[in-house]
């Protein structure tokens, strides 16, 4: 019985302490614009016959950072001087990997339509090699800062 008390304890005091801070990447209060850009480009892919690529939540994660970043340097080199790739969490396992950026644009579709309009941009969208895809938006001084981050397995 102590052990079962114990037990329940513990996972109360990882939930109250350890599952909500105001500062957690998981509540981005973008979340259903990034949603809605991941439902875009699955639209694309459709169109192109594409299958569908997989929000990963680790990429969100990433992407999330990545999106905070551009603002002080747009670039797919990151703020450190290592490559964007390397936001990537240690413990992900893929083949290949791309990036897109952007700043300025006010919603999904907005972003989206100057991705799609952009070579480099609307390949990474439609490239067969992926399979996973991370979206994160940051605001700051009412300018948003999009990232869209891609893995193939």
């Amino acid at each position: 019985m102590k052990n079962k008390i114990f037990i329940w304890i513990c996972a109360c005091f990882i939930l109250v302490c350890g599952c909500h801070k105001e500062d957690d990447d998981d509540n981005s209060p973008f979340l259903d614009a990034e949603t809605q850009v991941i439902k875009i480009v699955n639209q694309e892919r459709s169109k192109a016959g594409l299958q569908p690529l997989q929000m990963n939540e680790s990429l969100m994660r990433s992407s999330r950072i990545r999106a905070k970043e551009i603002k002080d340097k747009f670039s797919h080199t990151r703020p450190d001087g290592s490559g964007c790739f390397t936001v990537i969490e240690e413990s992900m396992s893929y083949g290949a990997a791309g990036e897109n950026i952007a700043a300025g644009q006010s919603d999904a579709e907005s972003v989206m339509n100057s991705w799609m309009n952009s070579e480099g941009h609307r390949n990474n969208i439609l490239s067969e090699k992926y399979t996973d895809i991370g979206v994160g938006c940051y605001e700051e001084e009412n300018r948003l800062y999009w990232v869209q981050l891609f893995i193939g397995r």
